[in-house]
This record gives C-alpha cells, structure tokens and sequence, in this order.
C-alpha cells in the first residue's frame, strides 16, 4: 500500500502515464524492472530507481529526470507528449523532449496531411450532408492517424485554424443531454434489433466525438462526463456490430474509438469493460496472446474499481475465451473466481446491466460444457433460464442453445425442443452470438433424426440470412 499523502503534490498528477502503464496491465514494479531492462540494452548503468520513484512520477510528487524520460519513452513505445512527459510550453512550440522524440511532421508531405486533416475535421464536424456508415468508419480511421502523423503533438496552426470557428464552450446541460440519450440507448439494448439500434448509435457516438473535439477548453469535470458517455456509446455501438451482427470490420474501430475516449474519462472500471470486450475478438480467433493482453489490462484497471459484479465478469470473460482455446480446467477455475468475486462488497456502475447472476451461471454452464461435463451443465443453464430477465432475449437465445447441446447426449429430443425453443426467440431478431452455438448442437445430434428436423426450422428463420 502506498504511503499516506502528507504534502501536496508539486506537480499535476500525470494520468497520461498511470493509464499507459494499465493500459499494459503493468503493476509498479514491473514498470520498474521494464525501465532496468531498457537501461541495461542500451549498454547504461542501472541508477537505483525504485517502485517509491515510479509512484512519485504518477502522483506528481515528482517529474521524471530526462534519462527516465528516455527510457520511458522506449519501454512504452509511445511519444513523450502522450506520456504526459512534455511542458506546456514545450507543447505549445510543438518541440520534442531531449529522449529523442521527434516531430513527424518535419518529414512529412505537408499538403498530404493538410488533406487528411480536412477531411476527417469535415467529417467529424458534420459538414458532409450524407454522412453514413461506411464515411464515418473511415473518419474515425483517419482520425486515429492524426497522433502517428502529428507525433502525438499539436496539429500544425492551419488545421487548427480550420475548426477554429466550430469550437465552442461546452454546455453542462448538452453533456446531461447527452448522457440521457447515451442511457437510453442502453436500456434498448436488450430488446431492440441490432439494425435498428444501430444506426441510431453510430450517429450518437459521432456528436460525442464531435461535441468533445469542438470544445479543447471544456473544464476537466465536464470533459470527463462526456468522455465517458461517448466511451459507453462506442461501445455499445460495438458490441452491437460484433456480438449481435458479427461485424468484425465495423466493430474494430469503434472499440479502438471507445478505448480513446475512456482514456479522457479516467472511468477505470469502463476501462477494464472496454479491454476485457476487446479480449473476444483475438480470443475468438484464436489469438491467445492479443486476448491475453486486453485481459492484462482489464484486471489492471479494475483494481482501482471496487465493483463485484464488474470484477466476476471480467473472471468470466476469460474463462470463456480459456474453454474457446482449449484450457478448460484454467476456464473452470475462472468460474469459481466469478462466483467468489460476486458476493463481494462494493458499488456497482449503473452501466454494468448486462451482468448478474442469471448470466454467471450462462457462463458457468457453458464452462462445464466446453469441459465435456454436460450433466453438470444442465442445472447451470437452467438456473440461467430461470434467472434471466424477460426482456433478455439475446440471452435467452444463447443459452438454450447451450442447454440443447447439453442435452443432446442423453435425450435428442428434449433438445431439439430446445433448440427450437431457441429459434422461436431469435424470429425475425437476428443475433450473431447465439447463432454461432448451432453447429455445436446440430454436432451433439449426430445422425439422429432430430438433427434433420433442426436443420429445417433453422431455415425457417426469418432472421437467419438477413443482417442488415
């Protein structure tokens, strides 16, 4: 435990590097020995720094000497000015700290980026009046080359000339207003068409970024309250495109979008939610070691959140991405860490209303049939049947998918019945996520009848082929 503050710091805290070093899932003291093993490649004698320094560096009790800046600077791959390593003054004049950083801009074609700058500002602003999908995607891919282009430093006097005229003061009561639109959006989720909500979230998520871009000088309170709106829109927006439609293309940069602007947050525990959802793309692809790192990172930011519902979540995310690559004693560890974590004290985020208990024992039985325990997971699976909300459907859907494959081995034809309780719910509301769980039950069928008998009310889904 760190020691108690008796002095005000000399310095604003640097949360510019506390979050880079979460965002790696570093504790203290692995900052430290990254910093050692940076020293010592390049041939430079280790100076002592201690866990104690590194805390100070965070805290503001004290800035890094500029050898530490250096190496910081390689360790985290990362500009100094996004490290929070830089002056303002050396900020402004748009200089490069003495650890070798250097302007990007100095080598690059100047109307090139003009052009980009353009581009995405217009976008972003508003200006194209058929502003869609596919436009906004690539505003928002543009939009993350501006820190490669500009080296993580301000844009050159042009660009900024450029918007000039469309910032504005940020209004308390637009950033309420938004944030009640940003709930709504969430109370919907659930019961909505993923193509219907959608758009309608997309567009949501672009006046955030717009709203937050067109006001730089916003006090920090409120510039925090609309970061985190945006974060919890982009990421439903997200979720939506991966989950329900499978929309890998569009999902990725909206998470890419959402990790950005909870960075402006600061909200640690809708940190660890970004990470931890970003962990199913590489875990579901069978990259082990990218999910492992977004898993890294989401426990990392969660230890400076209290919430248990949020802390057995994130067990259970990973124990679903260990039973996909096939660690299924490691996945079944995770549940029972799930099933501790929630009965825990602590406040929960008012977001966090796609967990609970009917949905740790979705993921428990789930667990246990990855594991080949299929007796031991029909009793967790209907529990979540029992337990689940109504209007969950989504939910619904997944999990008596996983009830019929657990069925299927001892009475086929109790789980065609529930297999087909499972496309009664999906009529005409497509949902990625528990479509994908049909191969496994038509698997568990075998030759059987019932599998040709699945095999046509499939078909007859209204939603089967229709994702737009």
């Amino acid at each position: 435990m760190a020691p108690r503050r008796t002095s005000t710091p000399k310095h604003p805290p640097n949360r510019q590097l506390t979050w880079a070093r979460l965002q790696r899932g570093w504790s203290r003291e692995e900052l430290v020995e990254q910093i050692k093993r940076s020293f010592a490649a390049e041939g430079e004698q280790d100076t002592g720094l201690t866990v104690e320094t590194a805390r100070r560096w965070e805290t503001g009790d004290r800035k890094p000497e500029l050898r530490y800046k250096k190496h910081l600077v390689l360790v985290f791959d990362m500009p100094a000015s996004q490290l929070g390593l830089l002056s303002a003054e050396e900020l402004t004049l748009g200089r490069s700290c003495q650890s070798g950083v250097v302007l990007a801009n100095s080598c690059t074609n100047g109307s090139f980026v003009d052009l980009i700058v353009r581009k995405v500002v217009s976008a972003l602003l508003g200006a194209d009046a058929e502003f869609g999908r596919d436009l906004f995607l690539k505003g928002l891919l543009g939009a993350s080359l501006a820190p490669l282009i500009f080296g993580g430093l301000t844009p050159p006097a042009d660009a900024a000339a450029l918007a000039s005229d469309q910032r504005t003061r940020l209004d308390p009561r637009a950033v309420d207003a938004y944030t009640e639109i940003t709930t709504a959006h969430r109370n919907l989720y659930s019961t909505s068409s993923a193509s219907d909500l959608l758009p309608s979230v997309i567009a949501h998520v672009r006046m955030g970024h717009g709203l937050l871009k067109s006001a730089p000088n916003a006090s920090a309170r409120l510039a925090q309250r609309l970061a985190a709106a945006l974060a919890e829109s982009a990421l439903l927006a997200s979720r939506l495109s991966f989950f329900d439609l499978a929309d890998v293309a569009t999902a990725m940069p909206l998470f890419q979008l959402a990790d950005d602007a909870v960075e402006t947050s600061g909200d640690h525990a809708l940190a660890a939610a970004v990470a931890a959802h970003r962990a199913f793309a590489p875990g579901f692809a069978g990259k082990e070691q990218a999910a492992r790192r977004y898993l890294t990172a989401a426990r990392a930011h969660a230890r400076y959140a209290g919430s248990p519902r949020l802390r057995s979540w994130l067990h259970c995310v990973d124990a679903e991405i260990a039973a996909r690559l096939g660690h299924q004693k490691e996945s079944l560890a995770r549940i029972s860490s799930a099933e501790d974590a929630l009965v825990l004290d602590g406040a929960d985020p008012d977001w966090l209303n796609f967990f609970d208990a009917s949905r740790l024992a979705g993921f428990a039985g789930n667990a246990l049939l990855l594991a080949g325990q299929h007796k031991s997971a029909v009793p967790r699976l209907e529990q979540a049947l029992e337990e689940l909300d109504p209007t969950a459907t989504k939910q619904q859907a997944v999990v008596l998918f996983d009830l019929a494959a657990a069925q299927a081995a001892t009475d086929a034809e109790l789980a065609l019945h529930t297999a087909s309780r499972a496309c009664d719910v999906l009529d005409g509301a497509y949902y990625a996520t528990a479509m994908e769980r049909l191969p496994d039950v038509r698997a568990a069928l075998g030759i059987t009848p019932y599998a040709s008998a699945l095999d046509e009310r499939v078909r007859a889904l209204t939603g089967a082929t229709d994702k737009s």
